[in-house]
């Protein structure tokens, strides 16, 4: 049974988890830089899907099966690897025109890149199987509980990443020249690459 502090329990250390920048929100401020808050829209939306999926895993108590299918995770490593490198490639050497006009791009290849980054990252999983046994007790949890803690996580996540996106948004704002927005769009490029480098030799 959920109690008010099981609760608390989850959502602090979930929520302080996923303020921390990692390589998702540099990739994610990259983007919304460049392409604006609402082409990043689908970028936000994989990331919180990717968690959602780790978060459902150790709610069921599978973290520990998770974890053991290591070349499943390596192969989506590298795949989010290649899409951060990809994006920072398309930044590095787009030509800019209009600053503040938002650059359009496929929704479902933002919601695959944002998904592949989040389940590319073991950790998450790892996370999720450390912290939900101490705030509640997955043997006796029902279907509605284990729906509530996954929406409780979509929500607390989604306003967090949310919270990077308009900062972003906000950033872009202050840009006023093409001149400043291809800089701007260098350094997110810069940022995206040490970001995939980061997940390259993350285990």
């Amino acid at each position: 049974m959920l109690t008010a502090s099981s609760i608390w329990l989850f959502i602090i250390p979930f929520a302080i988890a996923a303020a921390i920048p990692g390589p998702a929100q540099g990739a994610l401020l990259g983007q919304v830089v460049s392409r604006g808050a609402r082409s990043t829209l689908s970028f936000v939306a994989g990331m919180v899907l990717g968690n959602a999926v780790w978060l459902l895993v150790a709610t069921l108590g599978l973290a520990a099966l998770a974890v053991q299918f290591e070349q499943v995770f390596v192969a989506i490593k590298w795949l989010g690897v290649a899409f951060v490198l990809f994006m920072a490639w398309n930044l590095w050497s787009s030509n800019v025109e209009l600053p503040q006009a938002p650059q359009p791009r496929s929704a479902s290849k933002g919601l695959l890149a944002g998904v592949l980054l989040t389940l590319g990252n073991p950790k998450a999983v790892v996370f999720f199987g450390a912290v939900l046994p101490h705030a509640f007790d997955l043997t006796a949890l029902s279907a509605p509980e284990v729906v509530f803690i996954l929406a409780l996580g979509i929500v607390i996540d989604l306003t967090i990443q949310l919270a990077y996106l308009l900062a972003g948004a906000r950033l872009r704002r202050i840009i006023q020249s093409p001149h400043a927005m291809k800089r701007l769009n260098r350094v997110s490029a810069g940022t995206m690459t040490g970001c995939a480098g980061w997940m390259a030799i993350s285990r």
